[in-house]
């Protein structure tokens, strides 16, 4: 099974378009901002995302951040998103990490999360990161258990609703 993580860009299509309509706009406490789009408009939000990593055009308030595609066999099953910092805000305020991922619902429960994870946690190290910190929700049990498999360890609650987990990076 090869898998590839792939940073968007605009040229990318039908198969990316149609995995990302099946993962809801806010799911287990990630967002999808192109859930819903017309082909269209996720076009255009292609182009905005990758303006975004590069700090061009960002909502005021907003830190760069990179989106990627996952890919098992040349087919794209999930994707993520890493922050390329954090703020008091997004951790204090928000309970927001440094980075989220999501797998289209017809891929779930393959082990493509886990894999998708740990290809996450590479591009952490290639931004800098010597730890990142995490904010999955507690009914999430899924997703817990690979950030604690990854090295995870709950440090904190966050509004009763969200684990607060930690991970060092080697």
């Amino acid at each position: 099974m090869k898998t590839e993580l792939k940073q968007i860009n605009a040229n990318m299509a039908e198969p990316e378009y149609e995995m990302l309509q099946n993962i809801l706009d806010i799911e287990n406490g990630f967002t999808n901002p192109a859930y819903g789009l017309s082909y269209e408009q996720f076009k255009k939000w292609l182009r905005d995302t990758v303006n975004h990593s590069k700090g061009i055009d960002l909502p005021e308030g907003w830190i760069p951040y990179t989106t990627y595609i996952f890919y098992v066999s040349d087919i794209p099953v999930g994707y993520g998103r890493i922050r390329h910092s954090s703020s008091e805000y997004l951790e204090t305020v928000i309970g927001a990490g440094n980075l989220g991922y999501g797998i289209s619902k017809k891929f779930r429960g393959k082990g493509y999360g886990s894999i998708l994870f740990k290809e996450l946690l590479k591009k952490c190290k290639e931004f800098g990161y010597t730890e990142i910190k995490l904010f999955p929700l507690k009914s999430n049990e899924a997703t817990v258990k690979i950030m604690i498999n990854n090295g995870g360890k709950i440090i904190g609650d966050f509004k009763n609703e969200k684990h607060i987990i930690l991970i060092p990076l080697k």
